[in-house]
């Protein structure tokens, strides 16, 4: 008879089957740690292009003009743009965004700033979109080369990865408002729907007396009884923005001659001496170019925002914006007094949205009633401010031209379409 007995397992084909398996198992480890290595550092270059372009389109959506006719506006929001890539004037590092755990600068090209009518429009580069519709400013930018170091042992094609981000900002209305620390007089009968018996292009005079004579604007206080000169010198050299809704109360404070130096900082026209604002603290508009009733100057009084001027070699304020006109030095203005005008080149560099500005619109003869009385805020006129105080032959009063509502569609200070908001302006992000 015929036995058969039953070997046991040799322990070293055992020792073989587990190295098989424990060589797959360090495989697919190795793989998933690969993953979550090379994934995280992705994912922070991405955070970082993220921050980068954000920032690009934020700085270039500041300077759209859609509506102005400004034919500058597109060049100078690339400018902005790339402004966090080259460190701007005098190449500062210290505003250059970086990717790659911050191993390079994020060299956003001109070509990487687009720009479009609308969200989902066609966006185009600044040579080919049109500057006086460009509502929105896109910043995109691919890093490319990126190594992939564990993910090769799993695939050895995998040898470098593209990260890219993208951004699109606009502008919109911010919430708080009051640009400059005036009130405009609604005349009588006025309201919203009519322009509050206002016309556009019409000119302001600072009211004189207290309380108010004569003119239709005045000084007027945010914060009553608090407020006083100095806030008001805040105001105008600061961003020029404050808490203020429909409604709230504002309090009357006269003519105030000592704010000249704050006002004609916005024009580029500084005191000299020490303690006096400076262009980094003050910052002018893109324009210090002025206007007043002088045969030489405005004679019409009416609408130098966008008129025609009658006298020979004048401007209007579109056109000396656009070109970073500089304070007129020859008559009817000039410097005198201890002031001086910056130049057309530090207009460009330092220059910000500073002479169109929002105002709150009130009832100023409730002033009349008493030196103490608030009127409420009843709306927000969009106004641009015209010349300097006090300095050579200029007028020795503020002077205002009422632009129309700041709320309403096509208005310089508020977005086109955007009717029912209060302005001013700021950049946002929109994708």
């Amino acid at each position: 008879m015929v036995r058969f007995t039953l070997m046991p397992s040799s322990p070293r084909r055992q020792q073989g089957a587990v190295t098989v398996l424990l060589g797959f198992t360090l495989v697919v480890l190795i793989g998933f740690a690969g993953l979550a290595i090379d994934l995280g550092r992705f994912f922070v270059v991405k955070s970082e292009l993220q921050n980068a372009v954000d920032a690009c389109a934020l700085a270039a959506a500041s300077q759209l003009r859609p509506g102005q006719n400004n034919a500058s506006a597109l060049t100078k929001a690339v400018a902005y743009g790339r402004l966090f890539s080259t460190g701007g004037l005098g190449n500062l590092d210290a505003i250059k965004n970086r990717a790659n755990f911050q191993s390079e600068v994020v060299a956003i090209a001109a070509d990487q700033i687009t720009f479009s009518d609308t969200i989902n429009g066609t966006y185009l580069d600044s040579s080919s979109a049109n500057y006086n519709t460009a509502a929105y400013a896109k910043c995109s930018y691919p890093l490319s080369g990126l190594p992939i170091y564990f993910m090769q042992l799993i695939n050895p094609d995998f040898v470098s990865q593209t990260v890219s981000a993208m951004a699109v900002a606009t502008q919109a209305p911010s919430a708080s408002v009051c640009a400059i620390p005036v009130g405009v007089c609604k005349a009588s009968g006025g309201t919203a729907s009519n322009n509050y018996n206002l016309t556009p292009g019409q000119w302001l005079v600072a009211k004189g007396a207290a309380p108010y004579g004569t003119g239709n604007f005045g000084w007027i206080d945010f914060t009553p009884p608090n407020g006083g000169a100095n806030e008001l010198a805040d105001l105008l050299q600061g961003s020029g923005q404050c808490e203020m809704v429909a409604g709230a109360k504002v309090g009357e404070q006269g003519q105030k001659t000592s704010l000249d130096v704050a006002w004609n900082s916005r024009f580029g026209v500084y005191k000299n001496g020490g303690g006096n604002p400076s262009l980094s603290d003050a910052p002018p508009d893109f324009t210090g170019y002025a206007y007043s009733t002088d045969s030489k100057s405005w004679p019409s009084a009416f609408n130098a925002y966008s008129g025609t001027p009658t006298v020979p070699g004048v401007v209007n304020f579109q056109t000396a914006r656009s070109g970073h006109l500089a304070y007129q030095s020859g008559a009817p203005f000039g410097t005198s007094g201890g002031y001086s005008a910056v130049s057309s080149a530090n207009l460009v560099t330092y220059g910000r949205d500073r002479r169109l500005a929002v105002a709150p619109v009130v009832d100023c003869s409730v002033w009349n009633t008493s030196g103490n009385a608030q009127p409420s805020v009843e709306g927000w006129a969009c106004v641009l401010m015209l010349s300097p105080m006090n300095v050579g032959s200029a007028p020795n009063e503020a002077t205002l031209e009422y632009i129309g509502l700041s709320n309403v569609a096509g208005s310089p200070c508020a977005s086109s379409g955007a009717a029912g908001t209060a302005g001013p302006l700021v950049p946002v992000m929109a994708q």
